[in-house]
C-alpha cells in the first residue's frame, strides 16, 4: 500500500468512527424522544383518570373549596402536559439535527471511500505502466543484444 493510500486509510478510519459516533447520537436522541413521549402519555393518562374520578365524585356533590382545589390541580396537570409537549418538540428537533449530522458524516465517508478507490486504481494503473515500461526496456535491450550478436556473426 502506498503512502498516499495509508494516509487515506487513516482518514477513512477517522471518518468511520465519526459516522459511528453520529449513529450512536441518533440512537440516544431517539431514546430521549421516546422517553419524553412516554412521560407525556403517562401525564395525559393520569389527567384523564383524575378527571374521570373527579366527575364521579362531583356527581354526588362536593364543596366549593374542593372544586376550586380540583380546578387548580387540573390546571397544574395541564401545565405539565403543555411543558412536556414543548420538551417533545425540542427532542424532535434534536433528533432531526442528529440525523442531519449522521447523513453528513455518511456522505463524507462515502466521498472518502471513492477517493480511496480512485487512488488505488490510479496506483494500480501506474504500477502496470511501470511494469510495461520495464518489460519494453528489457525487450529492447535483448533485441539490441541479439542484433549485435547477429552483426558479429555476420562479420565473422
Amino acid at each position: 500500500m502506498s503512502v498516499n493510500l495509508k494516509s487515506l486509510a487513516i482518514v477513512v478510519d477517522l471518518a468511520t468512527r465519526k459516522r459511528d459516533e453520529a449513529g450512536k447520537m441518533v440512537a440516544a436522541a431517539m431514546r430521549d424522544l421516546n422517553q419524553a413521549q412516554l412521560q407525556l402519555q403517562q401525564l395525559t393518562d393520569y389527567a384523564a383518570d383524575g378527571e374521570a374520578k373527579w366527575r364521579e365524585r362531583a356527581a354526588t356533590g362536593v364543596s366549593v373549596a374542593l372544586m376550586q382545589h380540583q380546578r387548580g390541580f387540573a390546571e397544574k396537570i395541564q401545565q405539565a402536559v403543555d411543558f412536556q409537549a414543548t420538551v417533545i418538540e425540542q427532542k424532535q428537533n434534536a433528533l432531526e439535527a442528529t440525523r442531519q449530522n449522521l447523513q453528513e458524516k455518511e456522505q463524507t465517508l462515502a466521498t472518502l471511500e471513492k477517493v480511496v478507490e480512485r487512488t488505488r486504481m490510479a496506483n494500480e494503473l501506474a504500477e502496470q505502466k511501470r511494469q510495461q515500461k520495464q518489460t519494453d526496456e528489457m525487450a529492447m535491450t535483448m533485441l539490441a543484444f541479439q542484433r549485435r550478436q547477429h552483426e558479429q556473426e555476420c562479420q565473422t
